[in-house]
This record gives C-alpha cells, sequence and structure tokens, in this order.
C-alpha cells in the first residue's frame, strides 16, 4: 500500500508536422500542441528531441548527469568553440569560476551600471537625432547593447558594428538546424575575425589593467585559462551577451507599446520596469532552444529516451507553460510571480543575468520612456517578430512627439530599491492602515520611505500591535518573531501612531477612515478557519488550526482549551499543519526560550500518544517546509510512519521533502531507542471522506490507494486554509465595491494589503515584497493626482491604546515571565487593558527599544561566512558588512578559506551559503562541509545563524546548499540562534534586502544575551 505505481512509459511520438520554417515565424501554436500531448517528441525537421513542458525542462537542468550540455557534433561548438556553456561539471564550473568576476552582483552594481548610463545616453543622443522614424530594435537596442557588452569584454580593438556582426553570425551558425551552408560560412568569417582582434587585446591588457573581463583573465596567471578556452567563451559572450539584452529591450518595448495600461502603471511607478523585464523574457524568452544529449537511457516525462538522445530544450515554451501560468500567452506584468526558464536554471544559470538586467530594466527602458515623450509605433510601418532558437524583434520602428533634455554630467545611480518622485518625496498625506500585523507594517515602513512627510495612523482591534507575529507564528520559533521588534522603531517616528483596541464598525466606522485620510490601506488580514466540507464536519472534537494556534500563543479571544484526547488528526500538510503537528508532538522541557503558555500546552498534549497528518498531495509536492519536518526529527520519544509514499523511488539527494522525511525515526533506516512515548503517522494522496461520530468525533474515514481506511479518533484539527470573517465589518463593505486590481488597488485611495489582498497564503518576506509594490502604487496615484493630501486624519477615542500602552505591555510580559520561557503573555483583554493604561509602568525608551538598524551591538563580535557559485553570497555578505561597520567587530571571509576547527566560541557567526547543481552546496565550501561532516570537531559553544540562497522553481532543492551547512553544524554541537532564513532569486526581492532584515533579527536576539561592554 506504500509503493507508488511505477510510471507507464511510451516510445516518444513523432512530430513530423513541424516545420522550420512555421517555427521562425510563430513557434507558439506549434509548441502548444505538443506541450498538450505530453511534452517530450520525436522531430525529424530538426532531427532531435525537442522537451517543451515546464516540468520536463526543469527536469533537464537539474540533471546534468543524465543531461548532458557536452552534446557529441553540437552546432555551438562547431560555430564558437568548446565553451563553458557545452562542458559539465566540474570542468563547466572551473571556467565559470574564472569568467565570473567580472558579472559578480557588487561589479554590476558598483562599475558597470554607471558605464551602462553613459552608453544609454550617447546611444540614445543618437538615437534622437535620427529623428521619429527610427528603429528603435537597429538604431538604439542592438548599438546600446553592443557598446555595453564591448566595455565588459574589453574588446576595445572591435566596433559596435563588428560585434553586432560576430554576434549574429555566430548566434545564426548556432541555430543553423537547417544546415545551410551560407550560414555556416558568415559563422566562420566571424569566428577568425574575433580570434584576430582577441590575439591584440589580451596582449594590450597585459599592460593595461582595467574592470574588463580580459584583464580579469590575465590577473591570475598561475591559474589562468588556455587560449582556446578564452577564444570558445569570448565568443560565446559576444553570442548571448548581444542577442539576449538586444532582444529582451526590443521585447519589452514592444509590450510596453501596445499595452497602455500596463505602460501608464510603469511609467507612474518606474519601481515596475524590473517586472516589465521578467515579465518580458517569460512572454518571449531571448534563448529559445539549446541542446542537451542524454548520457543513459533515461524516461522524461513518461517517454522513453535512448542513451545519447539529443534534445532541444525549449525555453520558449516552457516559459509559456498554461499548468504553470494563467493567460500564460499574455504580457501582464501584475501576474502571480513564479520562476521562469529564461536564464536557464541549475549549473548553467546565465553569468550575464544581473548585466542584462542592469542594461535593460534600469538603464535602456527608463531612459526611452522618460525622455521620449509620446513615443509610440510607427503609423505606417509594422513592427516584426521572428525565431524559435532565438527570438526577438526583427524591426520596430517608432515615432514621438517631444524630448525631454539629456542631463549632463555623472549619472547617479540608485543602490537599491526604487526611487520615489519628487512629487512623492513632497506629499504629506494622510494614511489610515487597518491591521498592524506584518502586512500593515512593512506597508507603514514603505510608505514613510517613499514619502517622508506622510502621516501613518495603524489601527487594531487588538490593544497590542504584531498581529500573527504576536498571535499566528508559532511560540517556539522565536527568530520567526523577531521581526517585530524591527517594527518597534516605526513608531518612534512623531508622523506614526499606533491606534490600538480599535474596532472598524464599532469605535470607527469604515465611512469616517474615507473621509479623514487621504489613503485607507485594509491589512486585517483573514483569520477564520476554512470549514471543512464532509460530513462529520460539525461535530463537538473538530476544532480549527487558528483557534489552536491562537490559544497556545495567548490570543485574548481564545479563552478556553480545548481537550483532544488520546488519537488525534490534523488534516493539511502545510506549514500550519506542521506548526501544529510540532507544538503537540513537543515536549515542555524542548520550548525553553519560547513564549507557549506551559498549562495551556500541557492541557492540549497531556493525553495524545497518536497523532495523524493526512495531506491530498504526495510526499514530493505536500506544502511543507523540508527544514520543519527536519526539526521534528530531533523531538525524543516520537517514531513516525509514512502512508502512500516510497521512499525508495527517488534516490537520496534529489528530493528535499522525501531526504527530510527520510530522518524521521522509523520512517526509515533511523530508528528510536526504546518505546515511542507518541506515534506519527503520516498519510499522503489521502482524501477525507467523512467524520465518523454520533455527538463527538469518534473516527474518521479516509480514501487512500484506492481503498477506504477507517481511524478511529478523539478530535480532529482543521488545517485547510484561513478565510475572512464573514461577521467582520470590513468583509461586508468590501462586498460593495469592485475587487481589488492585482496591485492591491480598490480605487484611488482605497487599497488592500497582505492576506485580505492575496488570500491565506506567502510568508512574512512576502509581506514585504508586496508592501513595497503597495506603497509604489499609493505614491503613483498621490502623483497622478488622483489621490490628494488634503485631509488630516482622525483623533484616537478615549478608549484607544497606544505605543506607550504596548511597551508598558510588552515590559510587564518580559519581566514577569516564567522561569524558561522569553515572556508569560497577558492572555485576557481586561489584563491587556489595565497594563496598558498602567502609568506607574515607566517604560523609558531605551529599555523599550531593541536593538535595530544603526544601534550598537556593544561588544558582540560578528564573522560572515559566505559559501557562493555565481557570486550572490559574496555580495550578500559584503552589504552585511557594510551594514554592520561602526555597530561591532565584523569580518568577512569564504567559507572555502575556512577551517572549521578553527571556529571561535567568542564570535558569533552569519552563515550566507547557496545552493549548487543538484541541491549541494557550492564547490567553495565542499571542502568545509566535507570536514564537518567527516571529521566532526567538537563545535561546542560556537553560535550561528543561516541563510539559504536558491531558487523556488528548484522545488526539490531550494536553499539546500545552506540547509546542509546547518545540519552538519549542528551534529558538531554548534548552536543555531533564530530562524533559517532564505532568499527566493525568483522573488522580485534583492537577496541583500531580504539578508539585512534576517540578520537584523537574529542579532537582535543575539545582542539581548551579550553581556553588556
Amino acid at each position: 500500500m506504500n509503493k507508488n505505481k511505477p510510471m507507464k512509459t511510451r516510445p516518444a511520438p513523432v512530430a513530423n508536422w513541424v516545420d522550420l520554417k512555421t517555427l521562425y515565424d510563430d513557434p507558439f501554436p506549434i509548441y502548444e500542441r505538443l506541450r498538450r500531448e505530453g511534452g517530450v517528441h520525436w522531430v525529424p525537421s530538426v532531427n532531435r528531441y525537442l522537451i517543451t513542458s515546464y516540468d520536463a525542462v526543469i527536469t533537464t537542468e537539474h540533471d546534468q548527469e543524465t543531461y548532458s550540455a557536452n552534446e557529441t557534433d553540437s552546432l555551438q561548438i562547431r560555430a564558437m568553440g568548446h565553451s563553458m556553456l557545452r562542458r559539465d561539471d566540474p570542468e563547466h564550473y572551473r571556467e565559470r569560476r574564472q569568467w565570473q568576476s567580472v558579472f559578480k552582483p557588487n561589479a554590476v552594481k558598483n562599475v558597470w551600471t554607471q558605464t551602462f548610463h553613459e552608453k544609454g545616453r550617447e546611444q540614445l543622443a543618437r538615437f534622437i537625432d535620427k529623428g521619429p522614424g527610427a528603429d528603435l530594435i537597429w538604431d538604439f537596442s542592438a548599438p546600446f547593447v553592443a557598446e555595453c557588452l564591448r566595455s565588459l569584454l574589453g574588446l576595445y580593438n572591435a566596433s559596435a558594428e563588428d560585434l553586432q556582426r560576430w554576434s549574429q553570425t555566430l548566434i545564426d551558425a548556432t541555430g543553423n538546424y537547417g544546415d545551410d551552408p551560407d550560414v555556416w560560412a558568415a559563422g566562420k568569417r566571424s569566428f577568425d575575425e574575433v580570434d584576430v582582434a582577441l590575439d591584440e587585446m589580451l596582449e594590450w591588457h597585459l599592460h593595461n589593467r582595467d574592470h574588463s573581463l580580459l584583464s580579469s583573465l590575465l590577473s591570475s596567471p598561475e591559474d589562468q585559462m588556455p587560449l582556446e578556452k578564452i577564444r570558445a567563451n569570448i565568443k560565446m559572450s559576444i553570442g548571448g551577451g548581444l542577442n539576449e539584452p538586444r532582444d529582451a529591450l526590443g521585447v519589452a518595448a514592444w509590450a510596453m507599446l501596445t499595452h497602455p495600461d500596463q505602460r501608464r502603471a510603469v511609467e507612474r511607478d518606474p519601481s515596475l520596469w524590473s517586472t516589465v523585464f521578467d515579465e518580458t523574457i517569460r512572454w518571449v524568452a531571448p534563448i529559445g532552444l539549446y541542446s542537451r544529449q542524454t548520457t543513459k537511457r533515461t524516461v522524461l516525462a513518461g517517454v522513453e529516451l535512448p542513451e545519447g538522445a539529443r534534445l532541444g530544450i525549449c525555453i520558449l515554451s516552457a516559459n509559456r507553460d498554461e499548468s504553470i501560468w494563467d493567460r500564460a500567452d499574455k504580457f501582464d506584468i501584475y501576474r502571480e510571480v513564479k520562476p521562469h526558464l529564461a536564464f536557464s536554471k541549475g549549473t548553467h544559470v546565465c553569468l550575464g543575468a544581473r548585466a542584462a538586467r542592469a542594461e535593460v530594466a534600469e538603464v535602456a527602458l527608463p531612459l526611452l520612456f522618460d525622455h521620449l515623450k509620446g513615443l509610440d509605433l510607427h503609423p505606417d510601418r509594422d513592427p516584426t517578430i521572428g525565431g524559435w532558437v532565438f527570438r526577438g524583434m526583427l524591426s520596430l520602428p517608432v515615432t514621438w512627439r517631444d524630448v525631454k533634455p539629456l542631463a549632463k554630467g555623472h549619472v547617479p545611480v540608485s543602490t537599491g530599491g526604487p526611487t520615489p518622485s519628487a512629487a512623492e518625496a513632497e506629499a504629506t498625506p494622510h494614511v489610515a492602515i487597518v491591521g498592524s500585523g506584518p502586512a500593515g507594517c512593512f506597508t507603514a515602513k514603505e510608505v514613510q520611505r517613499r514619502m517622508p512627510g506622510a502621516h501613518i495612523d495603524l489601527f487594531d482591534r487588538l490593544p497590542v500591535p504584531y498581529g500573527l507575529l504576536r498571535y499566528g507564528v508559532a511560540g517556539d520559533h522565536q527568530g520567526t518573531k523577531a521581526v517585530s521588534r524591527q517594527f518597534d522603531r516605526l513608531f518612534d517616528a512623531l508622523n506614526v501612531r499606533f491606534i490600538g483596541n480599535t474596532t472598524i464598525g464599532e469605535q470607527v466606522s469604515f465611512d469616517a477612515l474615507r473621509k479623514n485620510y487621504d489613503a485607507v490601506v485594509l491589512a486585517s488580514g483573514v483569520r477564520a478557519d476554512r470549514p471543512l466540507e464532509i460530513p462529520g464536519n460539525l461535530l463537538a472534537g473538530v476544532v480549527g488550526a487558528g483557534s489552536i494556534t491562537r490559544r497556545l500563543n495567548g490570543h485574548p479571544d481564545e479563552t478556553e482549551t480545548p481537550t483532544l484526547g488520546r488519537r488525534v488528526a490534523i488534516l493539511g500538510q502545510g506549514n500550519v499543519a506542521i506548526d501544529v503537528l510540532r507544538l503537540l508532538s513537543i515536549r515542555a522541557a524542548e520550548l525553553e526560550g519560547s513564549d507557549i503558555d506551559d498549562a495551556v500546552h500541557g492541557k492540549l498534549t497531556r493525553e495524545i500518544n497518536t497523532l495523524h497528518i493526512i495531506g491530498r498531495s504526495s510526499a514530493e509536492k505536500a506544502r511543507f517546509d523540508p527544514v520543519m519536518i527536519r526539526e521534528l526529527g530531533g523531538f525524543s520519544g516520537i517514531r513516525h510512519r509514512l502512508h502512500g509514499v516510497d521512499l525508495d523511488s527517488v534516490p537520496e539527494g534529489k528530493d528535499a521533502r522525501l531526504d527530510a522525511l527520510r530522518t524521521l525515526p522509523g520512517a526509515d533506516s533511523v530508528d528510536l531507542e526504546g518505546e515511542p512515548r507518541m506515534m506519527v503517522e503520516w498519510w499522503f494522496e489521502t482524501v477525507p471522506e467523512r467524520i465518523d461520530g454520533q455527538a463527538q468525533v469518534e473516527g474518521i474515514t479516509l480514501r487512500h490507494g484506492g481503498e477506504t481506511v477507517a481511524l478511529a479518533l478523539d478530535s480532529v484539527i482543521t488545517a485547510i486554509g484561513f478565510v475572512p470573517d464573514p461577521e467582520d465589518a470590513i468583509s461586508h463593505t468590501l462586498a460593495e465595491y469592485p475587487a481589488a486590481s492585482e496591485t492591491g488597488r480598490v480605487e484611488a485611495g482605497l487599497y488592500l494589503a497582505g492576506w485580505l489582498r492575496r488570500g491565506a497564503r506567502g510568508t512574512i518576506p512576502d509581506q514585504r515584497t508586496d508592501a513595497r509594490a503597495l506603497a509604489g502604487v499609493i505614491g503613483a496615484d498621490i502623483a497622478a493626482g488622483e489621490v490628494h493630501c488634503t485631509r488630516q486624519g482622525l483623533s484616537p477615542h478615549e478608549e484607544a491604546t497606544d505605543i506607550d500602552g504596548w511597551r508598558r505591555i510588552d515590559h510587564l510580559e518580559r519581566t514577569q515571565t516564567s522561569p524558561g520561557r522569553v515572556r508569560t503573555k497577558l492572555a485576557t483583554l481586561e489584563a491587556l487593558l489595565a497594563s496598558a493604561r498602567d502609568e506607574s509602568l515607566v517604560v523609558e525608551r531605551a529599555a523599550h527599544l531593541n536593538t535595530g538598524d544603526g544601534d550598537s551591538l556593544g561588544n558582540l563580535a560578528v564573522s560572515i561566512l559566505f559559501g557562493t557559485e555565481s557570486g550572490n553570497a559574496e555580495l550578500v555578505a559584503e552589504e552585511l558588512e557594510q551594514a554592520l561597520d561602526g555597530r561591532c567587530a565584523v569580518d568577512v571571509a569564504d567559507l572555502g578559506d575556512v577551517d572549521p576547527h578553527s571556529l571561535d566560541p567568542t564570535r558569533f557567526y552569519l552563515i550566507v551559503c547557496s545552493t549548487y547543481g543538484d541541491g549541494q552546496v557550492p564547490g567553495g565550501a565542499q571542502d568545509f562541509y566535507a570536514t564537518l561532516r567527516d571529521d566532526a570537531p567538537d563545535l561546542s559553544g560556537v553560535r550561528f545563524a543561516s541563510m539559504g540562497l536558491g531558487d523556488s522553481s528548484y522545488a526539490r532543492t531550494y536553499s539546500r546548499g545552506g540547509e546542509l551547512l546547518t545540519e552538519a553544524l549542528l551534529a558538531c554541537g554548534a548552536t543555531r540562534i533564530g530562524e533559517f532564513g532564505r532568499h527566493d532569486a525568483s522573488g522580485s526581492l534583492a537577496a541583500s534586502e531580504v539578508a539585512l532584515d534576517w540578520a537584523e533579527g537574529v542579532l537582535n536576539l543575539v545582542a539581548s544575551e551579550e553581556p553588556s561592554p
């Protein structure tokens, strides 16, 4: 019953109806049909298998051992030489490491973006001189990108025209699936011309060093790349480094000119240019196809592939897979962010991605649309687009009405975050935010940052702020709650107020908010447990997960502790369900350092001996965080049993969720010493059909593996999501308005944030991402004159609590806490209000403020250790160092240069590590990791925090590199402080921003434990 059914396989279907001309003109109808028919086909006209579905493409990206880049008789090798793109690790890694210094994030930010601005202004001036009717591709985009590439590479003896010719002919040869001899001849001429130019410039760079790639390659003579490899990789860089940003820029401009509503939104909020860039390369991926070759017989998407099969990985198709994106054929900057494949994934993720983003999104697009007033398509000359191996605009004639003069001299380059308009910077709106949880507080911070003169009132129906951070996040995960300490600083500003104990619809009407505030943001969340729609759902003993977590967190609305009995089922397998599972299975002694109420926890868990956790999804697709599962594996006295999953079906290291389940005692090879105090039964691919009982829960009937299973139970906890409270006044009010747009805008002056906007999904960092975008929408409405800054806000009513009241409560809960707890919460509304109003509790600013941005960290000594492959973790480490400089003793080191035996217990370590390849630590950190794993040095007393950088499209290996290092450090006796931090490279927030928030929360915890200097 526990074994997965074997996958049915079939020979590859033959798509003999596909022709090259149609592919070139418009490949998308062909790709749609190929995806619909399975996603893996033999295509005679291309003489290879085309891989067209998102899932199949991702599979090839993650497994270079099976799907090799080093293809026999590769067109790219013939056209350009054997570059790193046609090598697998470790050869690929060695070449990439030498190539990557120029493309590191700090180099792009600190060196190349300024160069791009200079080249952009020069080329725009030439474009303007040509006058309306000029072609945006060949008169601006191509020469601009060529000049940028010329500087990046250091090929100063080549003209922009040379680079354009070389790039196009080499790219044409790489995609010469029709074996046209004229294409090969043109490519060979460019091949030889590049070699001549390169030889001359290598000699020049020996005596004239600068920031360029060629100078960088000559800077380490002892590890210098052989000339033949330099030649091949320079040609590869000329091809990809020109055509890709050129085509991304052209298609993005075309998209803006043909989607006027989205264009207006971007022109009002320039921070959206980066979103335009990502949606553009998802919509029309500049590299439409690249090749792979199988190293053995295998099965892909149910199709049998022989050893040596030549594959065409169709990114153009995968990026429009309807199973991933709704309306995938439409250009839509408001769509839900999901990881596209335009820059590849895995070991061959594009080195130049940051440079391309800077060229297009930070420089070229803002320049064009800011300076060419009335920019529009030419009325008499239609644009053209073509290609399938590479796809982009073939022509884009445009006109414009007027020209905004170009500034002279040095152009200041933004170092992070969107820049508000002058109108926003000068605005003084009165903004009401209903809800002071993460969504509300992040929105307040972003509005304050964007409009420093804004007056912001945060309303909450409770006397205390911070919402889910105080009452929803698990009390045993204090690191997650630490972000609230950053919000404390928000209320130090004279123009930001907390107005607690205020329910909208009772003490203050919704109409009063609208009449007295220029902008109203509703961020009150959704808190009602989603009802379970099966028979028996109303029996006594059916409890919502929200009520359980609120009770454990001391929420004043939850005053009764239910009796759960001995046998409990949790329906759902998301992170909320795992939170409940963890809190019901953890011993009281293991709650040291939390703010969980012992009496409540004891009553809930006293009788439990069996926990069933039931989900409809397979284990591979379950929505839990693997790190949370590994944490369960460390609890004492618990044995786990898995139903509906075969751990042997996937090799270890290939699926993070299955790997996490393997660590649970009893689930695989890990056993439990002695008799268990509790059994946890995991049911995957299982559908609850009814809850059994007369008046009280007595059991549950499930459908599992085609059979009916009956379990005896005493209670059922539903953890299947949250919905708005139907009795809430805000829900009633919103029912009278049109639905909010994707931006959260209901109408000018009324906006939604957080779960009220998107539903009950998204993490705390996601709320910050949304808050930044929403602040841009509000600012854009103000700048456009749709919101007028004329209103004065409301005075708090007599029974309202303020931030000083919260500080009294906070002080009392922290100072009168139980042993082993960080606070003992006041759990009734009466106690909270009495403490908030007790003026005998005098809390000075220095006492209530926790360490935050800019505050000294005392005598704390911090070492930031990074493990990186493409440079992102190194940039994060550098920016953390800059943020901490002057606040504590801080240094930075590459994990490749650190011996674990030398870790110093008197220092605190921030470890930032990327995930590489198929869930590995990056190459430079592998020796450090191997020493931890194999030598097991005694690291007792060493304290650290970990952050993993990854990409959520890697469902199996996301942030796994950082997780592996964390597990190895813990196994050696080191102590982790705070939560495991994560950055999703497929999201919209910069890694450094997420890392700074994470580090601030962690260091708050550490500094509070340090003795005063």
